[in-house]
């Protein structure tokens, strides 16, 4: 065994060696690549792919539609986290990279080396899942740091694949994600191999843009005075995993409400609970949102709590007299004017007020003494100032020393 530049040349030949040529060349630079299967943990210095030719790996790589330009970059001084990495010698004489499809397949296409001088190869071999490239290279003194190894031409071909750094191939046992460098490993072998010791693993799904799709129910109909509990899930996008944050709006509650949503750790589990009130009637949307690594790209849901109360209607009679009551607003949605109707059992102060979605008072109906029985407002869908109010849902509500009710209403211009 002798040494040229970082790489392992073996003179030994086994049993059917050795294969045709070309093919003898590649299979010989490979296997000496990764010619010893021991591997020693070590700090991890940063191997990573790019696709947007940033430098870097972030939620806006992807795999395009049509041929992807694929970078492959490896920082030979520090780990992704930035601290320094396990070889503190200057070297980089030979790399050696596995990367693997997961879930779907890739035609592989052209590697272009980005080290200069290049000494051996490119090799390459592949299958509809998994390529592999070793590359001897000039630059016994290379100092550490970040270098950009090469580019790789890829296009899906089938499924939705991510795309990983392998420490491994099926295409041969010995081959490793490797490179050559001036640090001696077990058996002197001066690589640090992609192994136990390598704690960072970057992938690159074929749309990592796509946010956590959330699930929750669409509508809640929780009896009369009982307590509002739901949960919501998030699912990141496959590979990535990541869920940035999950929330809800609870804007449309009542004013004064105890409503909380809560989000487990990792944000991919959230509990909503609210404990109405008897003067809590009408429907109530709560929307839920996530967002993933891409910190523009969220999903929503909303879920629509309708709280039906014991007093919805009133109507007169010989015995009772007036009840308190809101009824719905006629007609709804409306354009230009709603009439809303609502009664009260014996004289009192009344405030009647709309409110829009995120809970902020737009407009004072009524604000006097009203005397028993049943009365009606009108809104033109104009704000206190007589300022147009957009198009849109819109919440009134009655508020009086007999009690509060709510209901909904749509202004579609």
């Amino acid at each position: 065994m002798r040494w040229s530049r970082g790489i392992i040349v073996s003179r030994s030949r086994q049993a059917g060696w050795p294969p045709p040529r070309p093919l003898a060349l590649g299979l010989l630079l490979l296997g000496a690549m990764a010619s010893l299967t021991a591997v020693v943990p070590v700090a991890a210095q940063y191997l990573y792919i790019d696709t947007n030719g940033d430098g870097a790996n972030t939620w806006a790589d992807s795999l395009n539609a049509g041929t992807t330009s694929v970078d492959v970059w490896l920082d030979t001084g520090r780990n992704k986290n930035g601290s320094p990495g396990g070889c503190n010698r200057n070297g980089l004489a030979s790399y050696s990279i596995i990367l693997k499809a997961v879930g779907g397949t890739i035609n592989w296409g052209a590697y272009t080396s980005a080290v200069t001088p290049v000494i051996a190869g490119p090799f390459v071999a592949s299958n509809s899942t998994e390529w592999h490239v070793a590359v001897g290279v000039g630059g016994a003194t290379t100092p550490l740091g970040p270098y950009k190894l090469g580019t790789l031409n890829m296009a899906i071909a089938s499924g939705n694949p991510c795309l990983d750094v392998g420490t491994g191939t099926t295409m041969s046992p010995r081959h490793s994600t490797s490179y050559g460098a001036g640090c001696p490993c077990k058996k002197f072998d001066h690589t640090n191999r992609l192994g136990p010791g390598w704690s960072d693993r970057d992938g690159l799904s074929s749309a990592p843009s796509a946010p956590p799709a959330v699930d929750a129910p669409g509508l809640l109909l929780p009896k009369y005075l009982d307590p509002v509990s739901v949960d919501v899930h998030a699912t990141p996008t496959a590979c990535l995993g990541v869920v940035t944050s999950l929330t809800a709006n609870l804007s449309a509650l009542p004013p004064g409400n105890n409503a909380v949503f809560t989000p487990a750790s990792g944000n991919q589990v959230g509990r909503l609970t609210w404990q109405p009130t008897a003067a809590d009637h009408g429907d109530f949307p709560v929307t839920i949102q996530s967002v993933g690594k891409n910190p523009s790209a969220t999903s929503s849901k909303t879920i629509v709590i309708r709280l039906v109360s014991n007093v919805t209607s009133a109507e007169k009679t010989d015995k009772t007299g007036e009840e308190f009551a809101l009824w719905q607003s006629r007609p709804n949605p409306f354009n230009p004017v709603a009439a809303i109707q609502y009664s009260i059992p014996a004289e009192g102060h009344v405030r009647l007020t709309v409110y829009d979605l995120s809970g902020r008072a737009i407009a004072l109906l009524v604000d006097r003494m009203e005397s028993s029985g049943r009365h009606e407002a009108r809104w033109s869908g104009e704000d206190d100032q007589g300022r147009p109010v957009a198009s849109g849902v819109y919440w009134y509500r009655l508020s009086t020393v007999f009690g509060t009710a709510t209901r909904r209403l749509v202004l579609a211009r």
